[in-house]
């Protein structure tokens, strides 16, 4: 990583740039209303990561690098929509939202955190594996547009410090 990643709690600010990055990653994007409802959410964190304004590597540098959004519930962190813009990836942005989530998991107790990730997603799949992840299961079809199924990767956090 060449440069300092911040994150912080998505203000509504932010939606224009988390929706331009949801429109250019996801073949099934959430809308605006998805993403003001998770910030209503009580049991939901929606997070942003940002850069230094400027340049990385040459290029014109957004503030707004990427998101997750995960819900803390039963016992369990559930990840349910993380992204990161194309050009920015490979970055180790991913990474830090995902750690935080599982560190959020730890103060919370979490035994567990959870995520569904498409089959074909194989970037995204290795990087999880690499934080611990591992596959529990397949929902056929559980992506309607492009009827692709879902891996279920569950990590156990239950005796991390």
């Amino acid at each position: 990583m060449d440069f300092e990643i911040t994150v912080s709690p998505l203000a509504k600010s932010d939606i224009p740039s988390i929706l331009e990055i949801e429109y250019d990653s996801q073949p099934e994007p959430w809308t605006e209303k998805a993403f003001l409802e998770e910030i209503n959410r009580a049991n939901s964190s929606l997070l942003v990561a940002r850069l230094p304004a400027g340049e990385v590597v040459g290029a014109p540098c957004p503030e707004v690098a990427g998101y997750i959004c995960f819900w803390s519930v039963a016992g369990e962190i559930q990840i349910l929509n993380i992204a990161v813009r194309k050009t920015l990836r490979r970055r180790g942005i991913a990474r830090k939202l995902i750690e935080l989530a599982i560190r959020t998991g730890c103060e919370q107790n979490a035994g567990f955190v959870t995520l569904d990730v498409r089959k074909s997603n194989f970037a995204a799949r290795k990087l999880y594996e690499s934080l611990g992840f591992r596959e529990r299961g397949e929902r056929p079809n559980y992506y309607e547009v492009q009827k692709e199924s879902a891996i279920l990767m569950e990590l156990d956090i239950s005796c991390r410090p």
